[in-house]
């Protein structure tokens, strides 16, 4: 399975979140960035089709790849199904997440949904690096959902508690780390899709896990 396949998917999914799983061990990389695919494809299933039917059917169309190991469908769906084979995921905690994402294909503003998958993504992501379970883990991958996925209104839903967190996170993983700066850059920096079209984003969080403890 190539590695620089998944890189590249994710980086035109997601540029920010691509630039945070260079600084996760080397080892965690390709798991980690097929999951964050699958993630950003499931969003975008959820919040570009205009029509109901339409979200449920992509949905359901990822669920059904992967809970019947269909082979041969895309290059993502090839990759989970290998990260699964090879017991890197495992299949029944992703179709719990995926049917999560689901469940908010049913809703007339699934935000809240979306951000409590993307919760449920980052908690599984500490879980396979066989950390300790923190309650702020889940709470980043929310804010960073509703900051990439809804950048004209963060500002006005996102509360001063929620922003303290990047403040109490005591994850020394670099992928977190990074994430957390994320959120705090979020608060920040100027424009509507600020973190996408801030030039010096990676020099800044490759700055902020150097040098923060």
């Amino acid at each position: 399975m190539s590695v620089r396949a998944g890189q590249s998917e994710l980086r035109a999914l997601s540029y920010p979140l691509y630039l945070c799983t260079s600084f996760a061990p080397l080892s965690n990389q390709p798991v980690l960035q097929d999951i964050l695919s699958l993630s950003c494809q499931l969003t975008e299933a959820v919040i570009q089709p205009s029509e109901q039917m339409l979200k449920t059917i992509r949905v359901q169309w990822w669920i059904e790849c992967i809970r019947d190991l269909q082979r041969q469908n895309s290059p993502l769906s090839d990759r989970i199904i290998h990260h699964i084979d090879s017991g890197a995921i495992n299949k029944e905690t992703l179709l719990l997440i995926l049917e999560g994402f689901q469940e908010a294909t049913f809703e007339e503003n699934p935000k809240q949904h979306l951000k409590h998958c993307w919760g449920l993504v980052f908690e599984y992501y500490y879980a396979i690096t066989g950390a300790n379970i923190d309650g702020s883990v889940s709470e980043i991958g929310s804010l960073l959902a509703e900051i990439l996925y809804y950048p004209i209104e963060n500002n006005n839903t996102i509360t001063k508690s929620e922003l303290n967190i990047p403040h109490t996170m005591k994850s020394k993983d670099g992928f977190i780390k990074s994430c957390t700066h994320l959120v705090y850059l979020s608060n920040t920096l100027s424009g509507k899709n600020k973190l996408a079209n801030h030039t010096l984003l990676p020099l800044r969080l490759f700055w902020h896990v150097l040098t923060v403890k």
